[in-house]
């Protein structure tokens, strides 16, 4: 039988898609007239983007391994009565003209082995029965799924089918139209573009209620909202973990809708443990994912993980070596963890490169702040709110200039206290930079407060508080000892038993 045994090398965890003529019919070896011949004759699997006449062409790797299988299939003559009983469920309609087995045979098999299959030993023909019978099953299954609805395979994570909750439901045309533009818009890191992108996937949803990839998209827009467009974000994520909940609901073999749950999980509820573990699901499913990797790596960071963070973010980079968030988040994560200087010279190019990406200003705003390079952390909130144009950082660059011009480091530190007050009055602020500004003021007893502020607004760096270097005699202090006494008890999970990492950004002059 053609191809009876399993899925070919040719199709790799990164083959899931074959985007023009000239790669489907490399994919077979023919030229392309004979591939476009088989779709019109044979009804060969390719898919069209809609909207335009002349539009190209794709297909799916595991898609043509099916349609292999089934081509040979529809000759077997032990499945005449299922097809006759196939065809009068359809209405009598007659199938595509097929060429017989023999025939793709000729044009498409790899030359037959020298021994025939009579001569070979009985072990041997024990291993290619049965892997004739697996396939033979799997084809059928697959064909009758196809058959009842807008399904298409989708292969684990070495290539193979994994079983029939993998399936991937197919949208339509114009819900998944929508839910493309989403991706666009959500890539963008901007609070404009986070509404747009959840504009469309909501638009998308309603064309599709069990569109689950918008759903996921969804939860993904609602864990960034807090960041770049300044949600409430026990309230955002909360969201963000119901969507990605609804979107596990209807495909439990989603990675990103797993990927979305582990950092809600994590930064709303500082659950580490089951944010863990949704994580490597969501990697187990899609090993490849270069947004899985950079979450992880931005939760290990803050649990001062440096030597995990710093692998996970050079796998997303490799993965996605042309994404600006990633390569500012890389940067970053080394000037934190790695090498210092040739993290902040990165963080620097990007920031040229990259004018409309407000993170790279931001990460170099947070060391050079805890360097104590008053200077250039002047110049960088600038460049910060030249870029976001929120009312709370251009307030604070205002405040910034006049105070460094008036009184340097204590003039900016008095400025700075009164901007992140305001801030915090409005809500955009959580507490826990001004509670550390008033500590370099010198007024623990007033900072307090705005810790504990914190933890009611569940900013994720209280997790960490109480390894920095700056804040560790704070425990002598009964208030301070209540403090860290609280997160450890809301935090679950907790850390590994190996030495932690203070991150650059972390530490105070």
């Amino acid at each position: 039988m053609l191809n009876s045994g399993p899925v070919p090398a040719r199709v790799s965890a990164n083959s899931h898609k074959l985007a023009s003529w000239k790669s489907i019919a490399a994919y077979f070896d023919c030229d392309e007239r004979t591939a476009k011949r088989w779709e019109l004759e044979r009804g060969l699997p390719v898919h069209r983007i809609p909207g335009k006449k002349r539009s190209r062409v794709f297909a799916y790797p595991l898609e043509l391994e099916v349609w292999l299988q089934t081509k040979t299939l529809e000759r077997d003559p032990h499945s005449e009565a299922s097809a006759k009983r196939q065809q009068a469920e359809d209405g009598g309609t007659q199938p595509l003209p097929v060429e017989s087995p023999e025939t793709i045979q000729r044009e498409l098999a790899p030359p037959p082995a020298t021994a025939p299959h009579d001569k070979l030993p009985l072990s041997r023909r024990w291993s290619l029965w049965a892997a004739v019978a697996v396939s033979t099953l799997l084809a059928i299954a697959a064909t009758q799924v196809l058959r009842s609805g807008r399904y298409t395979i989708r292969a684990g994570s070495r290539g193979v089918l994994t079983s029939a909750s993998a399936l991937r439901h197919i949208p339509p045309p114009d819900a998944e139209d929508l839910y493309l533009r989403g991706r666009y818009f959500w890539n963008l890191r901007t609070a404009d573009g986070l509404a747009k992108a959840l504009d469309t996937y909501r638009q998308a949803i309603a064309k599709d209620p069990n569109y689950a990839e918008a759903y996921a998209g969804l939860a993904e827009t609602y864990d960034l909202l807090p960041q770049f467009g300044r949600a409430k974000l026990a309230d955002s994520l909360a969201i963000a973990e119901d969507d990605a909940n609804h979107a596990i609901a209807l495909n439990p073999y989603l990675a990103s809708a797993h990927a979305a749950k582990a950092f809600a999980l994590f930064y709303s509820e500082w659950n580490i443990a089951d944010s863990d573990a949704e994580f490597r699901r969501a990697l187990s499913l899609d090993p490849n994912s270069a947004q899985t990797h950079q979450w992880y790596a931005s939760t290990l960071e803050d649990r001062l993980e440096g030597v995990e963070c710093l692998k996970q973010i050079d796998l997303a980079l490799r993965l996605s070596p042309t994404s600006a968030a990633i390569a500012a988040d890389a940067a970053l994560f080394r000037a934190n963890f790695g090498d210092y200087n040739d993290g902040m010279k990165a963080l620097k190019e990007i920031e040229l490169t990259q004018p409309t990406l407000a993170t790279p200003a931001y990460f170099l705003s947070e060391i050079d702040f805890a360097a104590g390079n008053y200077a250039s952390y002047v110049a960088d909130i600038h460049h910060y709110a030249s870029t976001t144009g929120a009312p709370e950082d251009v307030a604070l660059d205002d405040a910034l200039a006049r105070g460094w011009a008036q009184g340097g480091r204590a003039g900016l530190l008095q400025a700075r206290a009164r901007a992140l007050k305001a801030a915090f009055d409005q809500g955009a602020e959580s507490g826990y930079k001004l509670g550390q500004n008033l500590l370099l003021l010198g007024r623990p007893g007033e900072a307090l407060p705005y810790f504990r502020a914190a933890l009611n607004r569940r900013y994720v760096l209280l997790i960490t508080m109480e390894e920095c270097p700056w804040a560790r005699t704070l425990s002598r202090d009964p208030g301070y000892a209540a403090l860290f006494a609280q997160v450890r008890q809301q935090m679950r999970g907790g850390f590994p038993a190996h030495p932690l990492l203070v991150p650059a950004k972390l530490r105070l002059p």
